[in-house]
């Protein structure tokens, strides 16, 4: 029975993928741990053979993908952009399974594991403690400036990202993403205690414009302070030092120069530092960005609103003296009300979750690569030709396939069997899949076979086809190189 609908043939991208499901939680393990033994035994392998496969993952893709040495083995930056972008691809797949073969909406996703996230702010530890209570996941974080934040989300080389900038957020990445609000932000000035102004409750910006500032820089290469005065109508200072945020707070604490806090900015404690409210009230907007195929919505409203209740519980403890002036005062309540009512929003988006298969149903490269070949051939016959078994077999691989997902892949009738409506949408979406991901991770290698689970196994294995180009040099200076340290309660 063909079908109306025209499958154009999936590129190269797609049949060339160069690892499947459980190759990433090789590399997911390895990230995790960085003792090869230990990620061996976490995949159910023996450290050998772990090894033999991340050797075939380098030829495969044509990148080195570990860094190792006689004791420990770690993600290169390779490494851990394939391990982001490779999972963004199977959660891309997920997603197309739940959509297009059994018709749920696009939130029908189990949240992961373990979220990778990038954020400008140093997080509490009981923020990923929190976390892991009660969202039930883990989170990697790293820390870095708003701008590196943004490039490590662009770059595919973490989920989510957490900062804040001048303008809006979403506008300042080239990828799929979803922002969340995590706060209004406003912004006052930190001051030495025998600063002339140090007496009143409310300072002007024009006062302050003689000042030593210290400023971090935004996402957009923005200086923080700058903006500030541009945005007020006046000349910025004329002496700023751009800087980091630890070391500004290094010099705000020695007093060296002034600057600007807020609730969701790093605070600084010294006794000899007070906080005063600007008359201007300037602001920046502080959010949580993440990749839809990877985080569903409902766990990214509820890490949103954790975020912000953390900021909003440490400006109420810690800035009490701002709180005097009754315009803190009506934007807190603001803020909490608000927060409430996101917290209400996320809980009732779990309150009827999907249901979904279980980790079995999960499709795979191999699955995918049977199911194209018929697409591809316009036949059983002919597709169980070019995969070399028999076309009984094929059917029968298929049909285990349908049992295991628990969905109908193919039309049997008299005129022959053909893939379903369902089926064919699912592998249409695939190319733009495949395109992408060769595209993020800047595969070269050339293997012409999709890797298998059993790739490894005591069976004899099948040699990786000969590398298609030399792998590109590592760049050690990339700060994705670092293990992250996965925070939280397992």
């Amino acid at each position: 029975m063909p079908s109306a609908i025209h499958v154009p043939s999936v590129p190269d991208p797609l049949t060339r993928l160069p690892f499947s499901r459980p190759d990433l939680g090789l590399l997911d393990a390895v990230g995790q741990c960085g003792d090869l033994v230990e990620a061996a035994r976490r995949t159910g392998l023996r450290a050998a053979a772990a090894r033999r496969r991340l050797d075939r993952l380098d030829q495969a893709t044509g990148l080195r993908l570990t860094l190792s040495n006689a004791r420990t083995v770690r993600l290169s930056p390779d490494g851990a952009r394939v391990l982001v972008a490779g999972r963004r691809f199977f959660r891309q797949v997920d997603q197309a399974v739940q959509t297009e073969i059994y018709g749920r909406g696009t939130e029908a996703l189990n949240a992961p594991r373990i979220l990778d996230i990038a954020t400008a702010e140093p997080l509490m530890e009981d923020l990923v403690e929190d976390a892991a209570d009660t969202l039930g996941v883990l989170l990697s974080v790293s820390h870095d400036t708003p701008a590196q934040v943004l490039r490590q989300f662009a770059g595919y080389r973490v989920d989510a990202a957490h900062t804040w900038g001048v303008n809006t957020l979403s506008h300042a990445v080239d990828r799929a993403v979803r922002t969340y609000d995590v706060l209004d932000d406003p912004l006052w000035v930190t001051l030495p205690l025998g600063h002339p102004l140090a007496g009143r409750d409310a300072v002007s910006l024009a006062d302050l414009r003689e000042e030593n500032w210290v400023s971090e820089a935004g996402p957009q290469a923005e200086v923080l302070v700058s903006r500030v005065y541009q945005s007020a109508g006046l000349t910025s200072p004329a002496r700023i030092q751009v800087t980091g945020a630890s070391v500004a707070r290094g010099m705000l604490r020695r007093g060296d120069a002034i600057g600007l806090g807020s609730p969701a900015c790093p605070a600084v404690f010294a006794p000899s530092l007070v906080r005063r409210s600007l008359v201007e009230r300037p602001r920046r907007a502080a959010g949580l960005l993440v990749d839809p195929t990877v985080v569903p919505g409902s766990l990214a409203q509820q890490l949103a609103a954790l975020l912000t209740a953390r900021c909003l519980s440490r400006f109420s403890e810690h800035h009490g003296d701002l709180l005097r002036d009754p315009w803190w005062a009506d934007w807190l309540r603001g803020q909490r009300a608000e927060l409430e009512r996101r917290t209400d929003a996320a809980a009732r988006s779990l309150r009827t979750p999907p249901a979904l298969p279980d980790k079995s149903a999960e499709v795979d490269v191999e699955d995918l690569r049977l199911l194209q070949a018929v697409a591809d051939h316009g036949s059983i016959n002919r597709a169980a030709a070019v995969l070399s078994i028999s076309q009984s077999a094929l059917t029968r691989r298929i049909h285990r396939l349908e049992l295991r997902i628990g969905a109908r892949l193919l039309l049997r009738s008299s005129r022959g069997t053909d893939l379903t409506a369902p089926t064919r949408q699912f592998l249409a979406r695939l190319a733009d899949f495949g395109a992408e991901l060769h595209a993020v991770v800047g595969l070269t290698g050339a293997g012409g076979t999709l890797p298998t689970a059993e790739a490894d196994g005591p069976r004899r294995r099948a040699q990786p086809a000969p590398r298609g180009g030399a792998p590109r040099p590592v760049r050690t200076a990339e700060r994705s190189a670092a293990r992250p340290a996965v925070a939280g309660r397992s």
